[in-house]
């Protein structure tokens, strides 16, 4: 047990200071997460640094955290704020999701001959985008609550719902007998869920989290905000959706409870967030990418260069493209549209969800999931970049001040 704490110690201070140097050079931690998982993952270290024993408590770990992940992104959804740029953010999410999903796709299906469900994840993988690189970047900027922060978050928001209910949809249809009863289950359970859901948060939670608050302890509080999300996560997952849609409803269930209760206060008031934030960031979250990047055949990129090429073309152009075509059909400029692109483009942890799915499933080769993590890294480079740089250029048009 000594060397599997040793090895966790070991990844705790690598990834903070990694993490520190891509702050002082201006690029999402994320980067310098990934980086020490790659490091990690060359086998001449991997072996000799890690037991069986201590992956399977990293991987553990890593899947607690992208749970508090996908939960603190739902305790962020201001569903108020959605509502006024409801237009604008469903067409920014719809084409989004629709141009990377459907040029991978055609790619992959009839260009290099891959399998359908193969193609479609890809596509699938390709379209998603991070929502917590996108915040912490409009945070930085002292954005995140102008019209386009508020488009940028909510279009990301929507996204990840649609992606991974098309992910589980697509994992039915895998352990299914035929298509149309892996189909039938899925709609089935998905109707299940959104209605136990309606009731819990109108009869359970509202109960529970007043029984913890009652305790007039943060502490308490987010004990009863934690038992929600396992609960949600854990309902989920036993339908077939997975845990990461359950995560992330559970959180915006507590943040509306929490704003609409008998004594509501401003949400900047309530501390559930920050300490979310602070035990997934601080400890799990990193654990999540590191395990990312160990599973990582740096020697199969190299090999496939081309697919990881083509992986963020895709990406990047089809998530620019849906931006701008979102924006301007909601009478935005291409100005507009272009910075919200490079705003939205940042990729690290929903494909990253979806290609160790597809990875467990037999879909992707250990050749596609490397080529989908380089993509994520790159896209994670370059996009905030181009962002702050455009966000300064444009702030006239965008209405925000530097």
């Amino acid at each position: 047990m000594a060397s599997e704490l040793f090895v966790i110690g070991l990844i705790i201070i690598a990834t903070f200071l990694f993490g520190e140097v891509c702050k002082l050079i201006k690029v999402p931690r994320v980067i310098g997460h990934l980086f020490v998982g790659l490091f990690f993952g060359f086998p001449i270290i991997r072996d000799k640094l890690f037991t069986q024993d201590s992956l399977t408590i990293i991987n553990s770990l890593a899947e607690i955290g992208i749970v508090l992940l996908f939960f603190f992104i739902g305790l962020n959804i201001n569903l108020r704020e959605f509502k006024f740029n409801l237009k604008e953010s469903f067409l920014v999410s719809l084409f989004n999701f629709l141009l990377p999903l459907t040029a991978g796709f055609l790619i992959f299906r009839f260009i290099f001959n891959f399998e359908v469900l193969t193609s479609i994840i890809i596509g699938i993988a390709l379209a998603a985008t991070s929502q917590v690189i996108a915040v912490d970047l409009l945070e930085g900027l002292k954005i995140l609550k102008t019209r386009v922060g508020n488009l940028i978050v909510m279009s990301g928001a929507a996204n990840d719902v649609f992606e991974l209910i098309l992910v589980s949809i697509i994992l039915a249809l895998i352990s299914s007998a035929t298509p149309l009863k892996g189909i039938y289950i899925s709609v089935t359970n998905i109707l299940i869920f959104v209605v136990a859901l309606i009731l819990l948060r109108f009869l359970i939670f509202p109960h529970i989290l007043r029984f913890f608050e009652s305790a007039k302890s943060n502490t308490s509080l987010f004990s009863g905000a934690i038992i929600i999300a396992l609960l949600t996560a854990t309902l989920s997952n036993l339908l077939g959706l997975g845990i990461f849609i359950g995560a992330l409803f559970s959180g915006l269930i507590i943040r509306q409870i929490l704003l609409t209760g008998k004594h509501p206060k401003p949400w900047e008031e309530h501390s559930i967030a920050k300490s979310v934030h602070l035990i997934s960031f601080g400890f799990l979250v990193p654990i999540f990418f590191v395990s990312a990047g160990l599973r990582t055949d740096l020697f199969s990129i190299t090999s496939n260069i081309n697919l990881a090429i083509i992986f963020l073309a895709i990406a990047l152009l089809g998530t620019l493209g849906g931006s701008i075509l979102g924006v301007m059909l909601s009478k935005g400029s291409f100005k507009e549209g272009l910075t919200v692109g490079f705003g939205i483009s940042s990729r690290g942890d929903i494909e990253i969800v979806i290609s160790s799915l597809a990875l467990q499933a037999g879909l992707f080769t250990i050749a596609m999931y490397s080529s989908i993590i380089l993509m994520s890294f790159l896209t994670t480079l370059i996009s905030p970049i181009m962002f702050r740089y455009l966000s300064r250029k444009y702030s006239y048009v965008l209405n925000v001040k530097h």
